[in-house]
């Protein structure tokens, strides 16, 4: 029987997606051996764990939120599918129904993750953002102490988390972008794997995977940027892509339209865009 060790992030949300996928794959592949391993440590632009174990052989595939996957991959690393995706957008989370102008200046705004920063002081500047990580209950009893005035959470975190009734109030794009990939899961493997590329495979959503690749392929050609996007495609395969770059105390935003099968260049085109504007601005 074929074995293949399924890697993943450690945390309550990465177990969890982990599990599911390995679930799924089970089902469709009774004749593979599938075994999930986790692994410590946290991911950086420089240091992944998780990519350096499959890139050493140590596991065969990896499930990773693709809104935590660096651009570009190292080289020899595939995405070879993504699931199909859950809401794209940020929530806002408050004690009552009140939207993001509807808070008090100096507000207290607990935020998921490092990327949220930029964006939120660029919009309301006047507001005291703090990272709140991706323990989503210590969040929300943080907010209903009073210790927090709201949070700005992945919509897809509290929904896979079962906590989908907080996430009633879905953020525009053009308000507070998310971040490439927010909402997907993917699932890589080593290029030169061919079984382990063919079990995942199994989980693909195509449009998914075009709307992935296209929002890292804007964020890739902005290295060093605080980016933004978020991909639509519709039943005829064409491409909607919204970018999206926080600079200083502004944003700056651009969009195009094509073929969701051009995804990567549609990113990349659009990229150049925004890096073109950057450029001017000097």
């Amino acid at each position: 029987m074929a074995r293949i060790v399924l890697g993943h992030r450690d945390g309550a949300l990465a177990t969890r997606l982990a599990r599911t996928v390995l679930t799924d794959l089970a089902a469709e592949w009774p004749d593979v051996q599938l075994v999930p391993r986790t692994l410590t440590g946290a991911a950086d632009a420089d240091d992944d764990p998780v990519l350096q174990a499959l890139a050493s052989g140590a596991i065969g595939l990896a499930v990773v939120a693709c809104d935590t996957l660096r651009t570009p991959l190292p080289e020899g690393v595939a995405l070879v599918a993504v699931t199909r995706r859950l809401e794209p957008r940020l929530a806002l989370v408050t004690k009552g129904a009140v939207g993001m102008e509807g808070l008090a200046s100096q507000a207290l705004i607990g935020v998921g993750a490092d990327r949220d920063l930029p964006f939120l002081q660029a919009l309301f500047p006047e507001m005291r953002p703090e990272i709140v990580g991706t323990d989503v209950d210590r969040a929300l009893a943080r907010l209903a102490t009073g210790e927090l005035d709201a949070l700005v959470l992945s919509a897809s975190t509290l929904i896979m988390m079962d906590r989908r009734d907080h996430a009633r109030t879905l953020l525009d794009p053009d308000v507070l972008p998310p971040a490439p990939g927010q909402g997907s899961l993917a699932l890589l493997a080593r290029s030169d794997d061919d079984l382990a590329a063919e079990v995942a495979y199994t989980l693909q959503h195509r449009p998914s995977y075009d709307r992935v690749r296209a929002e890292r392929a804007f964020a890739a050609g902005l290295p060093g940027r605080a980016t933004g996007a978020l991909a639509t495609v519709d039943e005829e395969g064409e491409m909607q892509l919204f970018g999206a770059v926080a600079l200083g105390g502004t944003t700056l935003q651009a969009s195009v339209s094509g073929e969701a099968r051009e995804a990567e260049e549609l990113g990349s085109e659009l990229a150049k865009d925004v890096a073109a504007q950057l450029d001017a601005l000097g």
